[in-house]
C-alpha cells in the first residue's frame, strides 16, 4: 500500500520541478526571440554578416571561494615569491591557507585546484606551464 505522505511530497516534487522546467522554458524562448532580433538588426548595419557563425560565449560559474580575479591575482602573488615553478597542488596549498581554508580536507583541495587550473591556462600570455619528469610546474614568463 502506498505511504500518502510520501506520495503527496513527491507529487509535490513534481508540481515544482514542473513549474521551473515551464519557467526555464519561457526564457528560452524569450532569449531566442532576442537573438533572431539582435540578427536582424546586424543585418540592417552588414547584410553579410553571418550571425550563425559567431561562437556563442561559455558562461562560467562563480567561485564560492574567489571573488572575481581575486583567484589569478593570489596565483600571480605565489609564483612572484616562488623561487621555482610551483606546482598546481602546492599553490593550491598556498591558496587555501591564505584563505584560511583548511588544507586536510582531499576534496576540497581538489576542487580549489580544478579552479586554479582554469585560472592557470587561461593566463597564457604571463604564466607557462613547466613539465619536468612528468611533474607539472607552473611559472611567471
Amino acid at each position: 500500500m502506498a505511504e500518502l505522505h510520501v506520495v503527496g511530497a513527491l507529487r509535490n516534487k513534481r508540481a515544482e520541478l514542473a513549474g521551473v522546467v515551464s519557467q526555464l522554458e519561457k526564457q528560452v524562448a524569450q532569449q531566442r526571440m532576442n537573438l533572431t532580433h539582435l540578427d536582424a538588426t546586424m543585418r540592417l548595419f552588414d547584410p553579410q554578416v553571418r550571425p550563425n557563425e559567431i561562437r556563442p560565449k561559455q558562461q562560467r560559474e562563480r567561485s564560492a571561494w574567489f571573488r572575481s580575479g581575486e583567484c589569478l591575482r593570489l596565483i600571480y602573488d605565489e609564483l612572484r615569491d616562488a623561487t621555482q615553478p610551483m606546482t598546481t597542488r602546492d599553490l593550491a596549498e598556498r591558496i587555501m591557507r591564505v584563505k584560511v581554508m583548511p588544507t586536510t580536507d582531499d576534496r576540497r583541495r581538489e576542487l580549489v585546484q580544478k579552479t586554479l587550473l582554469g585560472s592557470l591556462n587561461r593566463a597564457k600570455e604571463t604564466i607557462v606551464r613547466v613539465e619536468t619528469a612528468g611533474v607539472v610546474s607552473w611559472r611567471l614568463v
